[in-house]
């Protein structure tokens, strides 16, 4: 059975907090965020148990324990939750996938002497694990059922500059997870290479901007339109980057708190309220609800949510899930996928009976419900 985890004292004020400033509405929004799609992680749990006979803590990061590239029976899956459940509008549930669009191409780094940097679209990478063959066609279903909105993430969910210095290093575990096309966070505790829009120097902040450019471009090749919205990996950017994103026409901003890594050391935290905009007319919003079963299955993630969209019902705004891949994801460990999508649906259910007016809604409808209001 699992057990109920109360807010404590800390949390609450917190989610009181970023709740209680900036933009209100008197509708009851559910936007499901969820980042990581499109990226590798583990590629199997043939290599998951080699790291384990090796005694590898891989079993002690949930990342790498549980996630993996989507297959087409992930997606399935989870449409058939989220189609079972609707709204007010009789309009069902609905996530919005932050999607990366490549991975590295590990031949091509490898035959350059670990020299240069080199990506595969994820398209190409689909085709290259077992199950994932359909998985573009399952995406673009989900797309026009309006249960599956893709946005942007990054080009790829790595910082290629960072990831080229931790191979260079020639660490074996690093190399022998390069070699099983496995990019794993528990491998390498000096280089963070997972942050995909760190800047460690000023030069990196042309490559940054190449690399969204470059990305923007895949995403309307992969999902036939161009995003309006992003959230940056591991919440971390350097803010010179969001004019990069506002010439390129995404002018809306997930999260709303990032870390700022100027390339000289320092880190700069900010927190901006809901609805706030910067000198590009950007508009932030928050992620305010947390549902993360892969984290601890123990755990009653529903009715921890629950506790969460009931405070930010109370302060007038939507409830902003945020979750994660991982927790879909059955390549791996197919109880994993099967326990978070049983706990999505008492989740979806509690909600739609608890506030009958409830609408689910995506980041981009969300997005441009703020910058119409005129208030």
């Amino acid at each position: 059975m699992k057990h109920k985890q109360n807010l404590t004292f800390k949390q609450r004020l917190n989610k009181n907090f970023i709740n209680a400033l900036g933009w209100r509405t008197n509708h009851k929004y559910v936007v499901f965020e969820s980042d990581d799609w499109g990226s590798i992680r583990m590629p199997n749990r043939e290599f998951y148990n080699y790291l384990l006979s090796k005694d590898y803590p891989v079993d002690k990061v949930y990342f790498d324990k549980y996630d993996a590239l989507e297959d087409s029976a992930d997606l399935s899956n989870l449409f058939e939750v989220l189609s079972s459940v609707k709204d007010k509008n009789n309009h069902p549930a609905v996530f919005t996938p932050l999607c990366v669009v490549a991975n590295p191409d590990f031949k091509k780094i490898e035959s350059s002497g670990f020299s240069e940097y080199y990506f595969e679209t994820t398209l190409q990478t689909y085709l290259q694990y077992p199950g994932a063959e359909n998985t573009q066609s399952t995406a673009l279903q989900g797309i026009k059922d309006k249960i599956w909105v893709p946005q942007f993430h990054a080009r790829e969910h790595i910082q290629s500059n960072r990831y080229l210095k931790a191979l260079q290093s020639g660490k074996e575990l690093e190399m022998e997870c390069f070699r099983n096309h496995a990019v794993l966070g528990f491998v390498n505790s000096d280089i963070d290479y997972f942050p995909a829009f760190a800047i460690d120097s000023r030069n990196d902040i042309n490559d940054r901007s190449k690399n969204i450019k470059e990305g923007i471009v895949l995403f309307n090749e992969m999902y036939g339109y161009l995003p309006i919205s992003f959230c940056p990996p591991c919440g971390i950017i350097n803010t010179e980057l969001f004019d990069t994103f506002s010439e390129e026409g995404v002018w809306g901003l997930q999260a709303g708190q990032y870390f700022s890594p100027e390339g000289n050391g320092t880190i700069k935290h900010f927190q901006y309220k809901w609805g706030h905009k910067n000198k590009n007319g950007q508009i932030f919003s928050r992620r305010n609800c947390t549902f993360e079963p892969a984290r601890d299955h123990n755990i009653d993630w529903a009715d921890r949510c629950m506790k969460e969209i009931e405070i930010a019902f109370r302060w007038g705004k939507p409830a902003c899930i945020n979750t994660h891949r991982v927790s879909y994801i059955g390549r791996i460990f197919k109880e994993n996928r099967d326990d978070s999508l049983k706990q999505l649906e008492v989740l979806l259910k509690k909600i739609v009976k608890r506030w009958p007016d409830v609408e689910f809604i995506s980041s981009d409808f969300l997005f441009n419900i703020i910058k119409s209001d005129k208030r």
